[in-house]
């Protein structure tokens, strides 16, 4: 789940102690607003080319038989346009029915997920992540703050804490409890090489997710 996607945190974190538990969900208003602009986009896009197969079937059919390659090009370069809008479109309805529980107990962070388009499980151990980031992240809301624990792999960064504000007495608290150090923000947006699917990255059997 992308951290511009969760963006409500419940309960509000204390960081007194261990077990951390926490439960992320997606902004649907958000999601709504950005969809209805969407919408129009999307006709104006795929309108016009399904006019185009419908009323040039047979030229189409033409173009195939003669001229193969310049129609696949052709239907490639339409196939890429079309995807350009559908793609977003996909993860804004994603948004809907995200929900992300977080728990950080025993020196290891688990993290379950669930979408409309089925649920996942994952877990490091705490000690691989880099520290915790104070990000300052601007929304259709307004303003919004949040603490994350970076990972090196940039999409396993956990969202820890969502507030108008944050104070730096929370962020203290935050890397007291996990004994991690305070890292600059621009370190969520760092690139790695260390694969998804590496040794310290371990993803739970479908069953331990129920």
């Amino acid at each position: 789940m992308r951290q511009a996607v969760s963006s409500n945190v419940v309960p509000v974190p204390s960081f007194d102690s261990l077990p951390f538990n926490a439960e992320q969900t997606s902004s649907r208003t958000a999601a709504v607003l950005i969809l209805l602009l969407l919408i129009p986009v999307l006709c104006l896009v795929i309108v016009p080319v399904g006019l185009v197969l419908v009323f040039a079937t047979g030229e189409v059919r033409d173009a195939i038989a003669h001229h193969p390659l310049a129609a696949a090009i052709l239907g490639a370069g339409l196939a890429i346009w079309v995807a350009l809008f559908l793609v977003p479109a996909k993860r804004i309805i994603e948004r809907f029915g995200n929900r992300r529980r977080v728990t950080i107990a025993r020196e290891r962070v688990t993290v379950a997920d669930e979408s409309l388009f089925g649920s996942r499980l994952w877990s490091a151990p705490l000690a691989d992540f880099r520290g915790v980031a104070h990000h300052v992240r601007a929304t259709l809301s307004g303003v919004r703050h949040e603490l994350i624990l970076v990972h090196p792999t940039r999409n396993r960064s956990v969202l820890l804490h969502s507030a108008d504000a944050i104070a730096q007495s929370t962020i203290d608290r935050a890397t007291a409890l996990l004994r991690l150090q305070q890292v600059p923000a621009h370190e969520l947006y760092l690139f790695t090489q260390r694969a998804a699917g590496s040794s310290a990255i371990e993803a739970l059997p479908a069953a331990q997710a129920a």
